[in-house]
């Protein structure tokens, strides 16, 4: 037995035990081996200074010990945020009470993360380091402070809170902490999303995301309590928060809006801006949106879109699981769309005249798969992200061609494959949340294993498992195990080799095929064999015959490195064709150029141009012909303002094989912007009068070159990448 063909079985054999532990979640995750408290309740303050950046804030947790001799409590706790005082509720210190001192221990060097002005977030691959914090001495007291104050730990872990308690906790009793913190959130440091933030205080828009635990958490995402929030803002502002509202007070120039999720969820989120509140009901679901006035006609058609998705998630997926679903707008510096209980944050550049309709589907989704149904441990993310992605992919099926979903599945395919190689399914929570690699590996290729899973089922079980999925473990956290345990209960199959194959192990098939055509008695038959690089594998494979008449369908049982296939025919067969629904995700020649292109792409998003055309060649030495990484060498070079080079590289794709075909008007765009930058007028008329001629008009191409011919380009930077 080869190392490779014994490491595939030990894996295996890993999945069968099912009493094999899964190990630690990254805190970052929101999960814990053994959790030491439950908590029950929430209950927040926060004062709110648009003017001068400010946050002031009291949160009270309450919690009861999961066991005997509990004598300190953790919690995920934003760093950034300044502790001035943590004490029990009811034993708070007295007036001027002075806190413990804090130490500073050193565990790397800190730096800014803050994203300049006017230039759009993005998240890159140094997410999840960790960075020094203050610490308090649990030992030492400032002579005369007070014995109610508690002492507290923040250490190498960036967002650990540890609370000293005054005396043991048995098990069962209960309890509640009090921590009163402030901070500056004018232009947050970011530690938890590089480039990204998750807290953010100003006079034209404020957000609080719970991602950015801007009050002490107990397993994020995980443990579910109940909450009550009292938000203080100036009068003129509107609060839009993941909860139930309440009555608002007035004190003076300033305005209390109150809060509370009387069933136990995971609350925490919300943004404040000059908003209008305009209700709509969508898809049978009261809708409210949070809008400031330039984004307030693009209300209707984000209505239109949303309605469509939730009637067709209710009709896949069971009925919307809350009350309510509230939108709320806010800038381009934090995620382009965050899903809490109940509510959407969309980036201003998400919410526009025509509606980013991907975008929405797959948040919306999380209103089923990550606030519904809870992931048990960091082994179980594919359930959230995998699910999530793949809804949003059945949106794209209900409102395209079987052509155009096609599309959408070989996409998804390439970003799979882009980092397959870097881990597992099931060890992907080790990755740094929303990196390239998590989202590849967890939300692309857990999309397609999705997709795998519902053409192994067939479309009746699969939807009926779904159901009886969301019906059995709402408002539960749920695992693998169990929807794979469903999945056998539905279909009367035994699919441990497909939860072994796609969830515990990595590795893609990449099929070749030969065949023979004989003529028979009752027309023709197609022999064959089906061959493989992967010696445990397993999946039935589609393979399709055209014929001079109806072709014929029919599903082989691919195992091991050899399959053989027979298919009868009544019309003359002209030729095979494996797996034309893309039910497999597999590699080919044409994923592999795919695969290198969006590597370049990617490395070109994050600021590599020369490692982006190092990936871009890759591809071209695999095909010769491939205008678009011709075309990307070209845009990459134009960055550089290395112009000949672009120059050369946009010729050789408009010599290639044109695909896809908006390279051929863009091709010209490009080199007229590159003769105006160069001084050549007449050249750059006469690129832009042959991009109009191509009538193409992909990502607004026409109005580009009509706006070039009347004002010469000008360089500006870095540009935005054509799909």
């Amino acid at each position: 037995m080869t190392s490779r063909q014994c490491n595939r079985l030990c894996w295996l054999l890993v999945f069968l035990a099912c009493s094999t532990p899964a190990p630690p979640v990254l805190a970052q995750q929101g999960y814990e081996g053994s959790p030491a408290i439950d908590v029950e309740s929430y209950a927040v303050e926060a004062h709110l200074s648009p003017s001068t950046n400010g946050l002031r804030a009291k949160a009270s947790v309450r919690f009861s010990a999961l066991q005997n001799g509990l004598t300190s409590v953790a919690f995920e706790f934003n760093p950034q945020l300044q502790i001035s005082q943590i004490y029990l509720a009811d034993n708070p210190p007295k007036p001027g009470a002075q806190p413990p001192p804090p130490t500073v221990t050193s565990s790397g060097a800190s730096r800014s993360s803050r994203t300049p002005e006017g230039e759009v977030p993005v998240l890159t691959r140094r997410a999840g380091q960790r960075r020094p914090s203050a610490v308090a001495d649990s030992n030492s007291r400032v002579a005369g402070s007070d014995p109610a104050l508690l002492s507290y730990r923040q250490g190498d872990d960036e967002l650990g809170l540890t609370i000293d308690l005054p005396a043991p906790l048995s098990k069962g009793q209960s309890t509640s902490v009090v921590v009163e913190y402030e901070a500056n959130l004018k232009s947050t440091q970011l530690y938890l999303l590089e480039g990204v933030q998750l807290m953010h205080v100003s006079e034209d828009v404020s957000y609080l995301l719970s991602l950015g635990r801007w009050f002490p958490i107990h397993r994020y995402l995980v443990d579910r309590a109940t909450a009550s929030f009292r938000i203080t803002v100036p009068k003129d502002y509107i609060v839009a928060m993941d909860a139930t509202a309440g009555p608002k007070e007035s004190m003076g120039s300033e305005e209390v809006f109150t809060f509370s999720n009387q069933s136990p969820g995971f609350s925490g989120s919300l943004s404040v801006a000059r908003y209008n509140v305009l209700p709509v009901t969508a898809g049978g679901v009261q809708v409210t949106f949070y809008v400031r006035d330039n984004k307030r006609d693009f209300v209707p058609p984000h209505t239109e879109a949303l309605g469509k998705i939730l009637e067709l998630y209710s009709s896949k997926l069971g009925s919307y699981p809350f009350a309510g679903l509230k939108i709320a707008v806010i800038d381009n510096k934090s995620l382009l769309g965050f899903a809490a209980q109940g509510m959407e944050f969309l980036a201003e550049r998400a919410f526009d005249a025509s509606p980013n309709v991907g975008l929405l589907s797959r948040e919306i989704a999380y209103q089923w798969w990550q606030n519904l149904i809870t992931p048990k441990t960091g082994r179980d993310l594919w359930l959230k992200e995998g699910l999530a992605a793949y809804s949003a992919l059945l949106y794209e099926e209900s409102i395209s061609s079987a052509e155009g979903f096609g599309r959408q599945l070989k996409e998804t395919a390439v970003a799979a494959l882009v980092h397959e190689d870097k881990s597992t399914i099931a060890e992907a929570y080790l990755l740094p949340l929303y990196s390239p690699e998590y989202n590849s590996i967890l939300k692309s290729k857990g999309a397609y294993v999705v997709h795998m899973l519902r053409g192994v089922l067939g479309d009746e079980n699969f939807f009926k498992m779904l159901k009886e999925y969301v019906y059995n473990f709402g408002y539960k956290e749920a695992s693998i195990s169990d929807l794979k345990q469903l999945a056998e209960k539905t279909s009367g199959q035994d699919l441990t080799y497909f939860f072994a194959q796609w969830i515990i192990q990595s590795g893609v098939p990449e099929f070749t095929y030969d065949y023979t055509t004989l003529r028979v008695k009752d027309g023709f038959r197609v022999t064959g064999v089906i061959k493989q690089d992967l010696d445990t594998f397993k999946m039935p494979v589609q393979i399709e015959i055209e014929t001079d008449g109806k072709p014929e369908m029919q599903t082989v049982e691919v195992v091991g490195s050899e399959s053989q296939f027979s298919v009868p025919t009544f019309g003359k067969p002209i030729r095979a064709r494996l797996d034309p629904f893309h039910k497999i995700l597999r590699i080919s020649e044409d994923s592999r150029v795919a695969t290198f292109i969006a590597k370049g792409d990617e490395l070109r998003r994050l600021g590599e141009p020369a490692e982006a055309i190092a990936e871009y060649q890759k591809a071209i030495e695999l095909n010769r012909r491939s205008s678009l990484g011709y075309y990307r060498i070209g845009e990459s070079f134009f960055e550089q303002r290395s112009y000949q080079s672009a120059a050369n590289s946009f010729r050789e794709a408009l010599n290639g094989d044109l695909e896809p075909r908006w390279i051929e008007v863009w091709c010209h765009i490009n080199l007229g912007k590159l003769f105006d930058v160069l001084g050549q007028r007449e050249r750059a008329l006469k690129e832009y009068q042959q991009a109009i001629d191509t009538n193409d008009n992909t990502q607004g191409a026409q109005d580009m070159a009509q706006r070039y011919i009347r004002e010469p380009y000008k360089y500006e930077g870095r540009t935005v990448l054509i799909q």
